[in-house]
């Protein structure tokens, strides 16, 4: 499945030529552009960014993950960026470590660009799989995810190997290549633990496939056991730590609080007469689970007595913001931010035409292993703050569907003939 072996040598050079034409220019573009992509100082540490290599840095020399927390371990991220950053660090200076690690992702978005066009194969047929990773090479913010000392190409390339794996252990049916799945569940919760939940999508295919339960629960058990093993050493890692499990972190409170507001303004009209205890800008003073309790009072109150308002919010409205905008809070020179708003709209409407598509061709049993985890990670990010940064992994599988609307137009049109359906 993952081979190039049965494509033409046109089709193989084709994929190869664009994966190192992508990887030359992101290269090229980390390079000459360097801290352009740094969100914060070094010496303020007031972003993310720069919060990681101070993080791999303490990590490196006193053996202690922290963030945020002085030179006390913290449960409030996952510990895949500061490790690998650490490891950069373990043997160059801090500028030179971060353009590894930059350089690094180049490579995990030329990466990227092969998965792509594994999934759109296996799925939809090897024109649409074309017309994907030309997409996915042409889009720009994927530039500036290359520069980012962020997690977005970790996660991006793991999420694609989740679904890549995903997508053969249905193809194989044997209890064996499960094993792969699960890895890949483990290390994608390593950087996002929101994927934490991603095997309900594996079970919705089974029960569409009429699996056994027998088989369910098989594969089930080795998926479960797979990831957990891979998890165990940060579960005994934040046991020793903080002498509670804690199976990924504690930093859902502020996410959720965010979230909870509309469009980040005040709480509703009523809601601080009923909380008094939240007036003069104390809602976000607290621990993680105090924001959180703050968060379902905000919810309960907002959904009681402006139930519309919220309906719409924890639907539409954050459906809107998570899609909207780019991942490209820092823009390439001679790439501006507005144009390149105009063509992330244009993805993200031809993608979603393309589910329409698929779906109207009576192939979305066919797409389901690309599909379930798509609506997952969307509608998984609901109940929190949504912006572009946490709908940058869903872009690259909106191209696949892009794709699919492109190709299916061209066949309408009789350009190309209609290409035999692929199944899983």
């Amino acid at each position: 499945m993952f081979s190039l072996r049965s494509e033409t040598s046109r089709t193989r050079k084709f994929v190869w030529i664009l994966m190192a034409s992508v990887l030359l220019i992101h290269v090229i573009s980390v390079l000459s552009l360097g801290d352009h992509f740094l969100l914060g100082s070094y010496e303020k540490r007031n972003n993310d960014d720069v919060k990681y290599v101070h993080a791999a840095q303490v990590l490196l020399e006193h053996h202690t993950l922290v963030y945020n927390s002085g030179m006390n371990p913290t449960n409030y991220i996952m510990p895949v960026v500061p490790v690998v950053l650490s490891g950069f660090l373990s043997f160059l200076d801090r500028d030179a470590a971060v353009m590894g690690f930059r350089l690094l992702q180049c490579l995990m978005q030329a990466a990227s660009v092969y998965l792509i066009f594994i999934i759109a194969r296996e799925l939809l047929g090897r024109r649409v799989a074309v017309a994907a990773v030309l997409l996915d090479a042409l889009y720009v913010p994927n530039l500036f995810a290359s520069g980012a000392i962020l997690t977005e190409s970790t996660f991006k390339l793991l999420f694609l190997l989740l679904i890549c794996s995903i997508i053969y252990a249905l193809k194989r049916r044997k209890a064996s290549v499960y094993v792969f799945v699960g890895i890949m569940l483990g290390l994608s919760c390593y950087v996002k633990p929101q994927c934490a939940l991603i095997p309900i999508c594996l079970l919705i295919i089974w029960l569409v496939k009429r699996y056994n339960w027998k088989d369910i629960f098989k594969y089930t058990a080795i998926v479960g056991v797979c990831s957990m093993l891979l998890l165990s050493p940060w579960w005994v890692r934040n046991y020793v730590d903080f002498h509670e499990f804690i199976p990924f972190t504690k930093s859902t409170g502020n996410p959720m609080l965010l979230g909870a507001l509309i469009k980040r303004a005040n709480p509703p009209k009523g809601f601080f007469e009923q909380y008094p205890q939240y007036k003069d800008q104390k809602l976000f003073v607290g621990s993680d689970s105090a924001e959180k309790l703050a968060a379902q009072r905000v919810i309960a109150y907002g959904f009681k007595h402006h139930t519309f308002d919220y309906a719409y919010w924890f639907t539409v409205g954050k459906s809107i913001q998570l899609f909207e905008s780019p991942f490209y809070s820092k823009p390439v020179p001679g790439l501006p931010r507005p144009a390149i708003n105009v063509v992330h709209w244009l993805y993200v409407l031809v993608g979603f035409a393309g589910i329409v598509v698929v779906g109207i061709r009576g192939r979305l049993k066919l797409v389901l292993p690309l599909l379930l985890p798509f609506l997952y990670y969307w509608f998984i990010h609901l109940p929190f703050i949504t912006f572009g940064r946490y709908g940058y992994p869903l872009v690259c599988l909106l191209t696949i569907f892009a794709a699919a609307a492109l190709v299916a137009l061209l066949e309408r049109r009789g350009v190309w003939k209609k290409e035999e359906e692929t199944a899983v």
